[in-house]
């Protein structure tokens, strides 16, 4: 037999430790460090080197806002830029959200396989984006791809195009590949939140004669807001700063058509050894994701409160 082990001195060991402030701030501090240095750190040097005109190799030169004034009014490629990063954003909660939604659904239930599917679909999101940009350049190739392949196979030769040399269809391409990529991730989270919604509010209101469509409209998505709120965040600030799919797959072309903001900024501080230009670029990046998080989160919190005045 094994013998009754008495915890009770690790207990009160363990609990004098938690009550002591010291101790705790003693275990935090190496994560805390971690944090400083891989996040408000870099960006406060981003900030700080946004006002000098820098190479990396020379001496740095204070030009003030010149950066930034040349950002907005002189730099027609940010402007090209800033206008992709929206589409792409746009495309990527439009694509992303419904699919991840009605999968979620679907996979809500306890039938025979649900885990078989739940593992596939959320399978592409442990693959890096360069990976998948890879694996999308030979679906979108236009001798060996798949998607042309299938397309002559079928029978519409005239749907065979170069989809990736095409200057109309290339953010569009990179778009598609991203949400198949991430789909998977925001279904868990919409998954997650389905199970907290007690199986006796649904069973009541199809007892009470509500079809499957009304359950989903008028429970399901109400209940399920919270979650969908931290997927649109999730998805908008990461489509926002997306940089390894776009470049792995069309590098911001052809023409700069798939050009976005985080490419832009690796070009000119990297390649073109703007280092301070490029901190620019990054201190909008990290404005307009701000941006974005605030707004969809002041959206969301409105739409709370207003429910509970109507209550």
């Amino acid at each position: 037999m094994i013998p009754f082990l008495d915890l009770t001195k690790e207990c009160k060991f363990m609990d004098r430790m938690l009550r002591n402030k010291w101790m705790i701030a003693l275990f935090v501090l190496p994560a805390l460090l971690l944090y400083t240095f891989f996040l408000p750190l870099p960006i406060v040097n981003s900030i700080y080197y946004s006002f000098f005109d820098w190479n990396v190799v020379g001496a740095k030169v204070f030009i003030a806002f010149d950066n930034y004034r040349e950002l907005f009014m002189q730099d027609d490629i940010f402007i090209l830029a800033l206008k992709n990063t929206l589409i792409f954003t746009l495309e990527s909660v439009l694509l992303q959200l419904p699919i991840a939604l009605i999968l979620a659904i679907l996979l809500s239930s306890k039938l025979r396989g649900v885990m078989f599917f739940r593992n596939v679909y959320f399978t592409p999101v442990i693959i890096s984006g360069t990976a998948v940009g890879l694996l999308w350049q030979f679906i979108y190739h236009s001798d060996i791809g798949l998607l042309n392949t299938a397309a002559r196979a079928i029978g519409f030769a005239g749907f065979d195009k170069a989809w990736l040399s095409d200057s109309e269809f290339a953010i569009h391409a990179v778009v598609i590949s991203v949400a198949w990529q991430f789909f998977g991730y925001h279904m868990v989270i919409f998954l997650a939140g389905m199970s907290t919604i007690h199986s006796e509010v649904l069973e009541s209101a199809r007892i009470d004669g509500a079809s499957e469509w009304k359950v989903i409209w008028y429970i399901i998505l109400p209940l399920m807001k919270p979650f969908i709120a931290i997927s649109l965040i999730l998805i908008t600030t990461s489509s926002v700063k997306a940089f390894d799919n776009v470049i792995a797959l069309t590098g911001g072309g052809p023409a700069r058509s798939s050009t976005v903001l985080a490419l832009h900024m690796y070009s000119t501080a990297f390649q073109q050894m703007r280092y301070g230009f490029g901190s620019a670029v990054s201190v909008f990046l990290l404005g307009l994701n701000m941006f974005f998080t605030l707004l969809i989160s002041l959206m969301f919190r409105q739409g709370r409160e207003s429910r509970g005045a109507e209550k």
